[in-house]
Formats: structure tokens, sequence, C-alpha cells
């Protein structure tokens, strides 16, 4: 499960420009650092699209396709090794996947007393793209459409195996336009597969695992006071 995670740079420019991207115009007015993205709130993601490429607001939470939802927020991950062939999920499978602009995630382990927060995230503090799915959601009240997305995971690397039996799939590098680039109406199911087969786990080296503090667990806090560190119980 992917439940929290980080968006740290303030410069959205600089983040278009890693992921060759327009910015429309919601998420330019609305961009700040995040440093504790928690579920139905509105973040970064990626998106391909006939006009072209662009970086745009979502909410965190996918929506049932039929409208009968008993999750309020929707479903905020999909297994990655499913999401193609479930009902549920293989229509934006095949034509709403998109990347979840994050430079790290956090995960809990530990005894249920007391458990230790770990931010998984890039050495040097590089951009992750989290594999996501969308759909543009209306909602019956209002008439507001809005996008919303969710995570999909995977079976974890050694760096986060020891602390949760899943983690966030993460885009290759260099795989980013292959995963947006919608699927063809006549596509094959070996079409499907060959995406799901880019969603294993994250090589070893591209994340470390740093114990941060327990002001990360209410999402009410959004501030750098989530990243300070704090010594492990566990090791």
């Amino acid at each position: 499960m992917c439940g929290r995670y980080t968006l740290t740079t303030p410069d959205l420019e600089a983040l278009a420009g890693l992921v060759q991207a327009e910015i429309s115009p919601a998420l330019r007015e609305s961009h700040r650092p995040r440093y504790n993205v928690a579920p139905t709130q509105p973040a970064a993601i990626v998106c391909e699209a006939e006009e072209g490429r662009r970086l745009e607001l979502g909410v965190w939470g996918l929506p049932s396709p039929w409208g009968k939802d008993k999750r309020p927020g929707g479903f905020i991950n999909a297994r990655a090794e499913t999401a193609a062939t479930l009902p549920t999920f293989r229509e934006a499978f095949a034509r709403g996947r998109c990347g979840v602009l994050a430079d790290g995630f956090y995960e809990w382990s530990g005894p249920k007393e007391h458990r230790q927060p770990y931010w998984f995230h890039a050495p040097a503090g590089q951009l992750l793209v989290l594999a996501g799915l969308y759909r543009d959601h209306r909602d019956e009240t209002t008439g507001e459409v809005t996008r919303r997305f969710l995570i999909l995971t995977t079976t974890p690397n050694h760096v986060v195996e020891p602390h949760h039996d899943r983690m966030p799939a993460i885009v290759p590098r260099g795989q980013l336009h292959r995963w947006l680039v919608p699927l063809p109406r006549s596509a094959r199911p070996a079409d499907k597969a060959a995406l799901t087969e880019l969603l294993g786990p994250a090589p070893d080296d591209l994340l470390v695992a740093t114990p941060v503090s327990h002001h990360v667990n209410s999402p009410r806090n959004d501030d750098p006071g989530c990243l300070a560190p704090e010594p492990s119980l566990f090791g």
C-alpha cells in the first residue's frame, strides 16, 4: 500500500522540464512544496493527451466507474499485477495511465504501540514518477468535474521489504512516454501485459530509507517537520 508521499520542490518549472510537459493553469496556481500528501487531497500528475503532455492537478482517490463506491474517497491504490484485467480498472489502465510526481513516500513499521515512519526517497533527491491511473469524475450533486487518480503498487524491493509487503510502482527511467501513451481500442492482451511488466519492484539502489518524525502521522501536518530525522528504535 502507498498511503502518503512527498513532492517537496517548489520549482514547478523544473519538474515540468524533467517530464517534458506543459503546466496546467490550475496546477500553476496551487503548487507548493508537499511534505505529506494524503488521500482525497489535490496533487500533481502528468498525463498524455492529443494536445500533448501536461502536468495536471488531480485528486487522490479514484471512484468506481459505476458510481457505486463503498469508499467515500475512492480507491487510493490498485495492484499493478491485476489492474489491466480487473473490470474496475481495465479501462483506466488502457487509456488513463498517468505519472504521479513524487520525491519520496512513507511507510510505517514496528510494533503497533510504536510504529516508526520511514521516508523512502532517492539518495540525491531525484524525482520519482509513480505509476498511476486516472479518470475524470463528475460530481452528481455539483456537476463539477475533477481528475481523480490512484497509485499502482507492486512487490517491494529489498529496501522496502523489511517495512512493508507492497511499494509504489515507479515508472522506469526512459519509459515515461511508453507508460503514458493511451492504448488503441485495438490493443491486444499482450500490449497490456507488456506495460504491466514495466511495474516490477524498483532497483534497490534507487531508494534509501530514512526514519522520520511521528509528526507525519497526522495528515493535517504538511510541513518540513514531517521529514525531521528521528533515530529508529528498530535499526
